[in-house]
């Protein structure tokens, strides 16, 4: 489907800035069928400008298809606003069975931008909404179990469980129940029920095509093997929730590029516009100008503030490339740091605190190990910064970035914390101010 063809469906007896909205529509339609979130995302928006009746079917439809890719794009915040406003068209036309379905989209948005009391509140309506279709509704009792177990952890497993088996229930075919199978698993696991959770668990990541129930697969599978002392198992999991981890984020950057793609998309739309009346003006001006000179002034004044604004273009490109930076390296230190604690170093960490001992030197080993390898981007970027960093100095900089206490910290690295002040206090002067306070906050 292509604008040329729209106009010629909808010819004689139709405005042409309505060919135009229903070409946009339709062209935002196919791409909705090849799953092509961007170009979908972008074709509806110029759809939603033209449209001028706001209570058509075509321009309500338009706003629910562009809520949803906002969804699948992770734009949680825009379709939330384009939901909030379909819901409210939806009711202006009667229509119930949208305004439930448009409910359900705006529950999964909660859901994805973790405000998960307000998404518990619109699934636990959905359920006795009469208007919603079955699969939506029993999508519901999955959506409740995840909430539950990222709210209560333990304390709620029994309910999760419940939940993850009223919607295994609901679904018609094996490759629906996969999500409830991973969230039931999760819930068996506290229930320390090892046997049944890792039954679950390993049928979930099994079966399952979706990264998300894949991580919560195997990161099941991880503490189900830890539990069992089965430490060789724990390892390989581990080892696969980092693939999947690296494979998710990704696949997340998605959305940064989706609205870098939309700006870069209306820039470009809006520059050819510019640019076509541009001409048309300077062309005027030409034929009514006949003086060389006010034309040479005219040009040499606009150079110049096409320079100065390139200038400042450019200027900006630089502070903006930087701020990014800084927070690059923030979000990997925090995913590495996350990724240490789901660790058998962490765990054997906290055993040493509560058991009010040294360390022994294998457990030293494991710690040090870890460090090196869930932080090996940051000690490399350390090392090429300041190459005078020795192993003791790694081991102060991550073990306090983890929170470990000063006792701990001293015993990992086989030294008094006197010393360790004196290694703190040298290691100022070989890194930046900048670095340093990345790791140290003080």
């Amino acid at each position: 489907m292509n604008l040329d063809s729209v106009n010629s469906v909808y010819g004689k007896g139709y405005s042409r800035k309505y060919r135009l909205a229903m070409g946009w529509y339709e062209l935002g339609q196919s791409y909705s069928v090849l799953n092509k979130d961007p170009e979908a995302i972008y074709a509806l928006l110029k759809a939603r400008e033209l449209f001028t009746d706001t209570l058509s079917t075509e321009y309500i439809s338009t706003l629910y298809l562009l809520g949803r890719h906002y969804n699948n794009r992770e734009l949680f915040d825009d379709a939330l606003e384009t939901f909030g406003k379909c819901r409210r068209l939806y009711e202006k036309k009667g229509d119930m069975s949208m305004v439930s379905l448009t409910d359900y989209n705006i529950g999964t948005a909660y859901f994805g931008k973790k405000e998960y009391v307000l998404g518990k509140s619109v699934f636990e309506r959905l359920l006795d909404d009469r208007y919603l279709d079955q699969e939506s509704r029993n999508s519901c009792y999955l959506h409740l179990a995840y909430i539950e177990n990222d709210l209560h952890y333990k304390d709620a497993a029994q309910e999760v469980q419940k939940l993850a088996d009223k919607y295994i229930a609901g679904c018609k075919s094996e490759s629906d129940r996969v999500p409830g199978y991973a969230i039931k698993g999760i819930a068996l696991y506290y229930l320390h029920e090892n046997d049944s959770a890792f039954a679950y668990l390993a049928k979930a990541h099994r079966l399952s095509d979706d990264l998300g129930t894949k991580i919560l697969a195997i990161t099941g599978l991880e503490w189900v093997a830890i539990q069992m002392r089965q430490y060789q198992a724990a390892w390989n999991a581990e080892i696969l929730n980092k693939k999947y981890q690296e494979e998710l984020n990704n696949k997340s950057n998605l959305s940064e590029i989706t609205q870098i793609q939309l700006q870069h998309n209306d820039e470009i739309q809006d520059q050819r516009y510019r640019a076509k009346v541009s001409r048309v003006i300077w062309i005027c001006i030409s034929a009514i100008i006949i003086l060389a000179a006010a034309v040479i002034i005219i040009i040499i004044q606009r150079d110049r503030k096409r320079e100065a604004y390139y200038l400042k273009k450019y200027d900006d490109l630089i502070q903006k490339q930087l701020e990014e930076k800084s927070q690059s390296d923030g979000n990997r230190i925090q995913k590495a740091s996350d990724a240490f604690r789901t660790g058998i170093a962490f765990n054997l960490v906290n055993d040493v605190a509560l058991q009010r001992r040294s360390f022994r030197q294998e457990e030293r080993d494991v710690v040090v190990h870890d460090i090196n390898l869930y932080f090996a981007n940051s000690i490399a970027d350390l090392r090429s910064e300041a190459g005078r960093l020795g192993q003791q100095d790694i081991n102060l900089i991550f073990c306090t970035l983890l929170g470990f206490d000063q006792d701990l910290i001293a015993d990992i690295m086989c030294t008094s914390r006197s010393n360790m002040r004196s290694i703190k206090s040298r290691l100022k002067s070989k890194i930046s101010a900048e670095t340093f306070s990345l790791y140290f906050k003080e």
